[in-house]
């Protein structure tokens, strides 16, 4: 584990060398990334003062990285739709919560889905429920999510979503995350924090919900999140499956399988306590990954639901040119990967000792 935590740094920052490059390869382009139309020669200066781009380039890298890692990230570009001239680190902190809400219920339908289907095409091999299951998984794979995402919107209708009692009224969309406002029976949206008595102990809708025991709230949270995540679960699943599938196989036709069913161990022992968990090394490392690309934001799949997480966030970014949350996100993004790899190390070692000892 120490020489894994070793290895992050110099990978994190390979990353924040690259994106320093990228990001000042043309300076016209970095600063109007933080002044958007407002161009005047005073506003030019302070943003290359800010930035210190009247040094060296390696002064220039050293300020760059000491803002990174210190959170001052800079504010958000006239061009954002929303919120403009807020601290970019701000903003981070409003997005990342429902992003991580819709992973998680993703990843939990992910599983559910993904491993059970992929032990049962295994178990069933080359048989019409495994081809069945096959090409389910070849469906999930090729179909592009937001084509799948407007699917669901059809078929469920814009308004249909929430029950009609917690819509937003005029505003013809499903609504994105709500907030309980305590001494009430209503939610408010959660981007707009000037609501009298709005209150939200830790960011999160399905927690908050629960904390001021509105059940009724946290329902219409929970069917709010569901059909994103259940989107982004379908584009995902069909790889654990395959995954799962061919793990299995590949345990199966090991010897010491071979030896248990000879010793007349049951078959749901020999596929439960044998083939499954030496299987899931694997998937696990899969799943821990796409967990990492969940949380940095699905950007087709938000944007198409109007969630407002860090995919959306990225999408404004990048079509307003806003440098400053550009960068950050590749930043978070870049934690969150390594992050990811690192703990799936970890469990791949708990589940497959033989790991420990390579």
């Amino acid at each position: 584990m120490i020489r894994r935590l070793l290895l992050l740094i110099p990978v994190i920052l390979g990353v924040t060398v690259v994106t320093f490059f990228l990001a000042h390869a043309n300076e016209a382009l970095l600063i109007s990334g933080y002044l958007g139309k407002i161009r005047t020669p005073a506003h030019i200066a302070a943003v290359k003062a800010m930035l210190h781009l009247n040094g060296p380039i390696f002064t220039q890298y050293f300020y760059y990285l000491g803002a990174l890692f210190t959170g001052n990230w800079g504010i958000l570009s006239p061009t954002e739709q929303a919120d403009a001239y807020t601290p970019v680190v701000t903003e981070f902190m409003r997005r990342f919560p429902p992003t991580i809400e819709l992973a998680a219920i993703a990843i939990l339908l992910i599983v559910a889905m993904g491993i059970p289907l992929g032990v049962f095409s295994a178990v069933k091999k080359d048989r019409l429920t495994d081809q069945a299951t096959r090409v389910v998984a070849m469906v999930g794979v090729s179909v592009p999510l937001f084509f799948v995402g407007l699917l669901v919107l059809m078929v469920m209708g814009p308004a249909s979503i929430l029950p009609s009692a917690l819509r937003l009224q005029g505003a013809g969309q499903i609504p994105i995350s709500y907030y309980y406002v305590p001494g009430t029976n209503t939610l408010q949206p959660w981007i707009n924090p000037n609501v009298s008595g709005l209150t939200r102990p830790t960011d999160f809708l399905l927690i908050d919900t629960l904390i001021y025991g509105d059940w009724r709230a946290f329902l219409a949270g929970l069917w709010t999140v569901f059909w994103p995540a259940l989107v982004v679960a379908f584009g995902t699943f069909g790889v654990i499956i395959r995954f799962m599938r061919g793990s299995m196989l590949e345990v199966m036709g090991q010897d010491f399988i071979r030896t248990a069913r000879s010793k007349g161990v049951p078959e749901y022992f020999v596929i439960r306590k044998h083939v499954r968990r030496n299987a899931l090394g694997a998937t696990t490392t899969v799943m821990g990954l796409t967990f990492a690309g969940l949380l940095g934001g699905v950007v087709l799949t938000e944007t198409v639901f109007g969630w407002p997480g860090m995919g959306r966030w990225a999408y404004y970014a990048a079509f307003g040119g806003d440098m400053a949350s550009i960068i950050a996100i590749t930043f978070v993004f870049t934690l969150i990967i390594v992050t990811a790899n690192l703990i799936v190390d970890i469990l791949y070692s708990v589940l497959d000792p033989r790991v420990r000892l390579e």
